[in-house]
């Protein structure tokens, strides 16, 4: 197994990067990747000498480690936690999915746990540590916000309550005077 492995890294070493025809001069045709050339007078199709490398099979990897990446593992695309609990230390490295920070939290606790290699985040443990911080960050500003609300509410209602006990006396007040007034017009009035 080791010394195939070798062999890979050799291989992968000398495979040239295949270009599609063209590929070079036209930028869109850069991003499509490769395309046999089908054209009847392509020197590439044509393989003469100096044009492009044709993939074939003698630039493929051997046929006990085509698929694994060079610590001999097979790499694994995780989406959920089953999944995660599928795998084995020995022959499997995870490559966690684009899922939400709480499910990969998840993912990351199970493979963790089962000491799985883990190919796209470096410190899984640094990881869940952060976002568990970050987490909890949330949760104290979201409780210190409803706290504030929940004052700034009370206040508000003293506010409200003190302005209305200041409006019924002041009610009380001009009904006091309105009646003073009345009393003097009459009295003024002639008879």
């Amino acid at each position: 197994m080791e010394k195939m492995l070798i062999i890979k890294k050799k291989i992968n070493k000398r495979r040239p990067k295949f270009v599609r025809q063209e590929g070079t001069s036209k930028r869109i045709l850069q991003k499509v990747g490769w395309r046999k050339p089908k054209g009847y007078h392509s020197k590439i199709r044509r393989k003469f000498k100096g044009r492009r490398k044709m993939p074939n099979a003698g630039y493929r990897s051997p046929l006990l480690v085509r698929g694994l990446n060079m610590q001999g593992l097979k790499p694994v695309l995780v989406k959920n936690v089953a999944e995660a609990a599928a795998l084995v230390a020995k022959t499997d490295a995870a490559i966690i999915a684009k899922v939400g920070k709480k499910a990969k939290v998840e993912i990351l606790k199970k493979l963790v746990e089962a000491k799985v290699k883990i190919l796209n985040i470096l410190n899984p443990e640094k990881f869940i540590a952060d976002v568990e911080a970050e987490v909890k960050k949330r949760k104290d500003e979201k409780k210190a916000k409803e706290e504030k609300k929940k004052k700034s509410k009370e206040e508000s209602l003293k506010k409200a309550a003190e302005k209305k006990k200041e409006t019924e006396e002041k009610s009380e007040e001009e009904k006091k005077k309105e009646q003073a007034e009345e009393q003097r017009k009459v009295l003024a009035q002639p008879q």
